[in-house]
């Protein structure tokens, strides 16, 4: 008897009737929110002293961007529970007129 592939289905935040090109721009945009939140993170926590003690404020934005961070990948973890990252390239690559807004597509200019 053959076995049938079981195919992951993203449905816990991902909509499920969602097609494979929604989900690979929608990882897209989520990949645009995590790198920006990182840029927003290291720029505040290289512009603190090293030598002295941070202000409570400025904690809370390091804080309060790494929560940004963890909120965006876990959809992104969703997305690649059903795709690889070898997927999202080539849908990166097949793509360009759709993807070359996104920071993700500048990675495959040099190819």
């Amino acid at each position: 008897m053959a076995q049938k592939k079981i195919q992951k289905k993203t449905n816990k935040l991902i909509n499920p009737s969602w097609t494979k090109e929604q989900k690979m721009l929608y990882f897209l945009w989520l990949d645009e929110q995590v790198m920006n939140y990182w840029s927003l993170y290291l720029d505040l926590k290289m512009s603190l002293p090293d030598d002295a003690f941070w202000p409570h404020e400025d904690i809370e934005k390091l804080n309060a961007y790494l929560e940004l961070i963890e909120y965006f990948e876990e959809y992104q973890k969703e997305i690649t529970s059903e795709y690889t990252y070898d997927e999202i390239d080539n849908f990166v690559k097949d793509n360009p007129k759709i993807c070359d807004s996104f920071t993700f597509f500048r990675f495959f200019l040099d190819k």
